[in-house]
């Protein structure tokens, strides 16, 4: 039995219906019917009305990642590296890629697929982004607005554009650490999880970039979970990272100054408590705090140890 051929589609049509799709406001679907228009046209041997179709997604769709990455990426397919090149730099600016820690460094390739990965999000004033304890594991890069950092009801942080946050819910996979509200009208873009692991694979600098990022976060959180600041804080030029296997004991130095903070891992803490036994589980981002008793890791446990700054000497830990 024959399989029904698919009648080929009008490149023109769907152009039409892809602006329709925009002015509405479904900025999703309309990028799915460029992509379409460009296909067909392609197949038609039309690049330059392909690319045409392209340049007419990014005007109707303004500042879209993905509709940056449609661009880019036909460019390169046609051969117009210089073409690329200059969009590349625009792209660049209107993302805020040098200003951002997981973009900078990033090459067109690798920030060509980041863009392909992102969603845009508005939010209006007031309006909550993400809420404390709850799941989530993607992880969002502040275009334009501010926003608040909200922990147990006080306000620890402010956040501008440039800022990326949740990447503690990506590598931990438990709650929200705080919560995060728009403090005026403020675009978004979130990275989802699952997108955000594979190019991680494919793309081993993005990897480094995330883990960098992450580092300082973990030691930032760290210093607002034992209230060190303004007194003192934690140093960032004193950092060792270790690895402990599964099972393995995790010992303490005897000085008051060092402190200990679960990076990748769980670690299983038992003590006692009044006469009875008691275990606890830390996960990333937990202090691992002098008691008397045991820290053993979980599973396999990769830990920052770092010092605290009392004289204000060494390098201060950064900014959200």
């Amino acid at each position: 039995m024959k399989m029904a051929v698919q009648p080929q589609q009008n490149p023109k049509d769907l152009l039409r219906k892809a602006e329709q799709e925009a002015k509405n406001g479904d900025a999703e679907k309309a990028i799915d019917l460029f992509r379409c228009s460009i296909q067909e046209y392609l197949k038609a041997r039309m690049p330059f009305k392909a690319l045409g179709a392209a340049k007419v997604a990014r005007t109707v769709l303004g500042c879209h990642p993905k509709a940056h990455a449609m661009l880019l990426r036909l460019l390169l397919s046609m051969g117009l590296r210089g073409d690329a090149c200059k969009e590349f730099a625009e792209s660049s600016a209107v993302w805020r890629k040098d200003d951002t820690s997981l973009l900078t460094g990033l090459s067109m390739e690798e920030f060509m697929d980041i863009l392909d990965a992102m969603q845009l999000v508005r939010f209006k004033k007031g309006a909550c982004v993400v809420k404390q304890k709850d799941k989530g594991e993607d992880i969002f890069i502040l275009v334009s607005g501010s926003l608040e950092v909200i922990r147990d009801g006080e306000r620890i942080a402010l956040m501008h554009p440039g800022d990326v946050f949740g990447e503690l819910g990506f590598f931990s996979r438990e709650g929200r650490s705080a919560t995060v509200q728009a403090m005026e009208k403020s675009e978004i873009t979130r990275v989802p999880a699952r997108k955000l692991t594979q190019l991680c694979s494919r793309y081993p600098g993005l990897r480094k970039s995330l883990e960098t990022h992450y580092e300082k976060r973990i030691l930032k959180k760290a210093g607002e979970d034992l209230r060190l600041q303004p007194l003192f804080t934690l140093r960032s030029d004193a950092v060792t990272l270790l690895n402990i296997p599964k099972g393995s004991t995790i010992s303490f130095d005897n000085t008051a100054e060092e402190v200990t903070i679960i990076k990748h891992g769980i670690v299983e803490i038992s003590f006692d408590d009044k006469g009875l036994p008691v275990k606890r589980f830390l996960r990333p981002g937990n202090v691992l705090e002098r008691f008397l008793g045991t820290a053993r890791a979980n599973t396999d446990v990769e830990v920052i140890k770092t010092r605290i700054d009392f004289t204000g000497s060494g390098k201060k830990v950064g900014g959200t």
